[in-house]
């Protein structure tokens, strides 16, 4: 009986392992059915897909050509306005669209300089070449807001040759200078003190010679009127023994240095030389004998620490100590870092520098030096990344307010069809920025004093933020030291900034906390309907399901499912939706057109009236990277 009962349970246990075996089987085709039929419908979305977006192709091309006429019209208008300004200037500066202009100016330059040229005539030429450097510098914010990349590394060449160019002019009258220093005048001690400039220009120079070549003792030497100081220590005689010495101190508001891809420089540049004297001239028999250098070696820069020297190690321990003024338009942490340009690896290094003190109230910085070199105040060209969050809300016609919450600052700017303007915040710094010279009657966008607000293009605004330490023109390099972030696709970020640049007169648009988990290829922002032009807060967890996602990919867009509040991101198309070449066209294949249909669409559509605020707000969008960094 008891094999009958085993025998019983086998054969149980054997129809139940065969009926389990059966219905897997089934439920594996079944699976394999439904794989099948989910692989051939995706197939054919996606040839419905390819389909729909080649139709729509080339309607959204035959609408963007429609902008760029009118575009090019409208711009070919303030341009006739520009070239008929220049015209009646009567510059004598070369035109800086042509290189041959550019390559003709700097040869002049060099050919008529002179051998015997005053540090006076140095700077004032110094002067006009900044005045084709600005010039230059419009051509590249111009180049910067056309995406032309090739054009804005031309206009940084040829400003880079420029102010090299600079630096040549100053170096050649220190040499003329240092041939005749006995015709300077010199205190009882043998030291001649000289400066050329104000406390306020944009190039200065001060000048210090011991006209013995011993004797020296430690120096504290002060350029009142350049706000430039220097304390010299005794080791600096002692590693040029056999040389009468002197210290040019040159400072401008530009850098000359290369490009560091990690530190930027603020503030300006000084460069601290230690040069020496030639030997003076002799009286022999009613004449006058003076010992000319050699070409290529009027001006010996000797090193400080001279490393071949024996008591190198003496200007280890006895460092020099460099103050000088920031202009007031540069922003500066309460803990600046000073560094020094170091040529042989092309990067800014603070080695050696130490007890850096900053002095709000008279705006002077000053350090401690274990060499000289060419010093500047840097800071990481991300510092103001990421920025947290932003948004856009039109607040006139045909004007609309950005706000950008940047790791250290909220910014404000408008964006009308005359350009950009910065709203705040309002910081002593960058009143130059927000507000035009002078005063006068502004009605109710007055500043301090009355002074109308300032409007720039784009990226001249942008860059002149730059100059004053806000960086928010990010390069894709950028996103290199930030975690976590990587630059949305080109393409990606053209079709975005192209399609909501055209509805920023009627929506409020709002960055997504998601984006920044998105593959590259994808790009998610909010948009909300705003007709009254009403404030909202896009933070609002209340007010979420108010706004609609937007995807954007490489020549397509789709409404998503997505909300801030739900994780992770609803990547699934809002119901009835379907992806479409451009964002007007997900508005005019609306599932559920409301009444006003017709009429939403014909405002949405770009005109002469309209073109060159559709660009401004394309153009803040590209330059400040707003979905490659939040």
């Amino acid at each position: 009986q008891l094999e009958d009962e085993l025998q019983k349970a086998a054969e149980e246990q054997k129809r139940h392992e065969e009926k389990e075996r059966l219905f897997k089987l089934e439920e594996d085709a079944l699976a394999a059915n439904r794989e099948r039929l989910e692989i051939e419908l995706e197939g054919k979305n996606r040839v419905l897909e390819a389909e729909r977006l080649e139709e729509e192709q080339e309607l959204v091309v035959r609408m963007k050509g429609e902008r760029k006429r009118c575009l090019d019209y409208e711009q070919s208008k303030l341009q006739e306005k520009i070239e008929w300004q220049k015209f009646v200037s009567c510059t004598s500066r070369p035109n800086v669209m042509f290189e041959n202009e550019i390559t003709t100016y700097v040869s002049m330059v060099r050919e008529e300089r002179s051998d015997r040229e005053s540090m006076e005539t140095a700077i004032e030429k110094c002067k006009a070449g900044e005045e084709v450097v600005g010039d230059l510098l419009e051509l590249y914010c111009k180049a910067c807001e056309e995406g032309n990349v090739t054009r804005q590394d031309w206009c940084m060449h040829y400003i880079g040759e420029i102010r090299a160019l600079e630096v040549e002019l100053i170096d050649a009258a220190t040499a003329h200078l240092l041939l005749y220093i006995e015709k300077q005048e010199a205190n009882a001690h043998l030291q001649v003190y000289l400066q050329w400039g104000n406390a306020n220009d944009e190039m200065k120079v001060g000048f210090w010679g011991h006209l013995q070549s011993k004797g020296f003792r430690a120096k504290s030497i002060e350029h009142s009127k350049i706000q430039i100081g220097l304390d010299l220590p005794k080791a600096i005689q002692l590693q040029s023994i056999g040389h009468c010495i002197g210290v040019r101190s040159l400072y401008t508001t530009f850098d000359s240095a290369g490009k560091d891809p990690v530190q930027m420089s603020i503030g300006g540049m000084i460069r601290v030389d230690l040069l020496s004297i030639p030997p003076f001239s002799k009286k022999v028999k009613g004449w006058t004998i003076r010992q000319v250098p050699a070409p290529g070696k009027e001006l010996m820069k000797l090193p400080y620490p001279n490393t071949e020297h024996t008591t190198a190690s003496t200007a280890i321990a006895a460092p020099c100590k460099i103050d000088y003024k920031v202009p007031s338009h540069v922003l500066v942490s309460k803990s600046p870092v000073v560094s020094w340009w170091d040529a042989s690896v092309e990067r800014w290094s603070t080695e050696g520098i130490n007890e850096i003190t900053w002095e709000q109230e008279t705006r002077k910085i000053s350090f401690f030096t274990a060499r000289l070199a060419s010093f500047s105040i840097t800071q990481e060209r991300h510092i103001d990344l990421p920025y947290k969050h932003w948004n856009m809300r039109p607040c006139d016609d045909m004007v609309v307010e950005l706000t950008v919450q940047a790791a250290r600052y909220e910014l404000r700017f408008m964006i009308s069809e005359d350009g950009l303007r910065l709203k705040g915040p309002q910081l002593p710094e960058l009143l130059d920025v927000m507000f035009e010279p002078g005063s006068g009657e502004a009605g109710g966008l007055s500043g301090p004093s009355g002074r109308r607000p300032r409007i720039r293009s784009p990226a001249t605004l942008l860059n002149e933020l730059r100059d004053c330490g806000l960086n928010l023109m990010p390069k894709n390099s950028d996103a290199d030291q930030l975690e976590g972030y990587t630059p949305k696709h080109p393409e990606t970020q053209a079709r975005a900034y192209s399609d909501l640049s055209e509805i920023a007169a009627f929506y409020d648009i709002a960055s997504s906390r998601h984006n920044k988990d998105l593959p590259a290829e994808r790009a998610l922002v909010r948009i909300r309907e705003n007709e009254l032009r009403e404030v909202f807060n896009p933070l609002d967890s209340d007010g979420d399901a108010d706004y609609q996602a937007i995807m954007f990919f490489p020549k397509k867009c789709c409404q998503v499912q997505s909300l801030e509040g739900v994780s992770p991101c609803r990547e699934a198309m809002a119901p009835g939706h379907f992806t479409h070449a451009s964002l007007y066209l997900c508005f005019d294949k609306d599932p559920a057109p409301g009444p006003n249909h017709a009429e939403r669409l014909q405002r949405l559509e770009v005109t002469t009236s309209t073109v060159r605020f559709v660009e401004a707000v394309r153009q803040t969008m590209q330059l400040m990277h707003l979905l490659s960094f939040v």
